[in-house]
């Protein structure tokens, strides 16, 4: 479905019944919110600790509030209510599993989950046993962009290879802005949004090599990553990352009639001949004042008719995303560490 399509999808459907409760207001609680009202949902809670946004919220009128944080939710939730969580990275496993004992059959939750594959799994495996539907928010794979490539690429026989850049614009305030933990392991805390949109392109990786070399003071398992390998729907790819290089975030994905380029990843450029020049392919958003993703994601976890569009990850899908970088940084627990062994080759 191109973006066009998917936006009239999204049009066309009524929301207005919807209920749906967002644990965390922070910067991404606020972009859910935003949403799920650019959506026209009229039901919506929010839970936070932080009495003082959640004033200016109720006081809008049209939404619940909770304060004291998830400790204080009570509710009898009905089975097609949503859950989004979008609190803090460390709660987010321990909010879910709230949720799902609160009775939250449908969850949203923020990416990546836990900053260890083992934790996702382990949340994966309780929430199966619960009969609880949970996504991970990799938004990307709505992006605009994103659905306009795939339905091209589509169109003209597939993806034959695909190749991602995911260099890191490091900022000097980094080590004041995050915890020393996510910093160390900000190959799945922050790089994953990059995989998780070639990988929704070409499907999760089956097979790869990889290489690492120098280090950062909060990062240092390595600062320069390359490598390749072969998707599970049999498509090459090949990656770098240059965390000390001025380069940018992209992905590109070839087919036997074009070359399309995502950089930005909310922008979609197109090659035709390889002497001529890349021209912008024109995207439409239902809502393009509401960050990038967003609203596609959640439209598709509110109405999954619509939802079929948007290859939405599974915490299962996740997971492999999360053991796969691991790897790729040299973090060094995840479930597959002969792979370790064998791929590692860091220069110190």
């Amino acid at each position: 479905m191109s973006s066009k399509e998917f936006a009239a999808a999204i049009r066309a459907r009524d929301f207005s019944q919807c209920f749906a409760t967002v644990v965390g207001y922070g910067t991404m609680g606020r972009h859910y919110v935003h949403a799920l009202r650019a959506l026209g949902v009229k039901k919506i809670r929010v839970c936070s600790r932080s009495p003082r946004p959640l004033r200016e919220l109720g006081a809008a009128g049209d939404v619940e509030v909770v304060q004291g944080g998830f400790a204080r939710l009570e509710c009898d939730p009905d089975g097609a209510d949503l859950a989004i969580v979008a609190t803090p990275m460390a709660m987010l496993a321990l909010v879910s599993e709230k949720l799902a004992s609160l009775g939250f059959r449908r969850m949203l939750i923020e990416k990546p989950v836990a900053l260890r594959s083992r934790e996702i799994q382990r949340l994966a495996q309780t929430l199966d046993r619960s009969g609880v539907q949970a996504t991970c928010a990799y938004n990307r794979v709505a992006y605009p962009s994103f659905l306009e490539a795939r339905t091209l690429a589509d169109r003209e026989g597939g993806i034959t290879s695909c190749t991602y850049n995911f260099t890191e614009i490091v900022q000097p305030d980094w080590t004041r802005r995050f915890p020393a933990e996510e910093l160390a392991r900000w190959g799945v805390a922050n790089s994953l949004h990059v995989m998780s949109m070639a990988h929704g392109l070409i499907g999760m990786p089956a097979d790869w090599s990889s290489h690492r070399s120098g280090a950062l003071s909060w990062h240092p398992t390595g600062a320069v990553f390359v490598g390749s390998g072969v998707s599970v729907q049999g498509v090459p790819f090949a990656f770098h990352a240059d965390w000390g290089s001025p380069g940018r975030w992209a992905v590109e994905a070839h087919t036997p009639k074009a070359s399309y380029r995502l950089c930005p990843l909310e922008r979609l450029f197109r090659k035709s001949s390889a002497t001529g020049e890349w021209e912008e392919v024109a995207t439409v958003s239902f809502a393009a004042e509401v960050k990038a993703g967003i609203v596609e994601e959640v439209s598709a976890m509110l109405a999954p008719d619509v939802g079929r569009a948007v290859p939405l990850l599974s915490l299962r899908d996740a997971a492999t995303l999360a053991a796969y970088a691991e790897e790729i940084f040299g973090y060094g627990d995840t479930g597959r560490p002969d792979r370790i062994r064998e791929n590692d080759s860091r220069r110190d």
